[in-house]
């Protein structure tokens, strides 16, 4: 009985032997790309994929692409181009304010000399957005933790089953917001009480 070889394989023996190892052994019909050019800085659509050229090398674009800039710190300040970010401060000055560290201390001093009132004015909105940032934090994490409490029963690492359900959740909620209200109190008449004309 004969073994049947596929001519392709053939092919490709003869390939090997005669030492074109690129050439083809099937014809294939079919569809054709096609190419466009693009040059640094193009953006195009393919499908539903945006591209474009960067550095030389062909990238998609994504919806994080403004974000990533945002976090990642360049080499130099953009405010100032002389000075090279590279230090501790650097990186804090840069994710809260976009610039290097001399460059704000340079601006908060300024401030200073020209009107102490708006320095204070300055430094008690750095205060009261501080605040206001911490209770929203605060109040989103008493709502997860309502929730939370909310389902009949936990299982612990250990793997016991704790009964949650005897804790009533309008208590909670009522509790989580007078003690929010009453943190809410407490900072509006530090910050009434602050003096600014001094």
């Amino acid at each position: 009985m004969k073994k049947y070889i596929p001519e392709h394989k053939v092919q490709r023996m003869r390939n090997i032997i005669t030492k074109d190892y690129g050439n083809k052994t099937k014809i294939q019909i079919g569809y054709g790309q096609k190419t466009e050019e693009h040059i640094e800085g193009d953006i195009w659509t393919e499908g539903k994929t945006k591209w474009t050229v960067k550095n030389g090398i062909t990238q998609t674009v994504t919806k994080l692409d403004k974000a990533r800039k945002l976090i990642i710190m360049p080499l130099t300040c953009p405010k100032c181009n002389s000075r090279v970010m590279r230090g501790e401060l650097d990186k804090i000055f840069w994710k809260l304010h976009a610039e290097c560290s001399n460059c704000r201390i340079s601006h908060e001093t300024n401030l200073k000399i020209k009107n102490k009132l708006d320095f204070k004015k300055y430094e008690k909105d750095i205060l009261v957005n501080n605040y206001t940032s911490w209770i929203e934090d605060l109040e989103k994490y008493a709502k997860d933790y309502i929730d939370d409490v909310n389902r009949d029963g936990y299982i612990t690492e250990a793997g016991k089953v704790e009964d949650w359900s005897k804790q009533n959740k309008k208590q909670l909620e009522e509790l989580v917001e007078s003690n929010i209200k009453n943190i809410k109190k407490d900072i509006k008449k530090k910050f009434d009480g602050m003096d600014i004309t001094t």
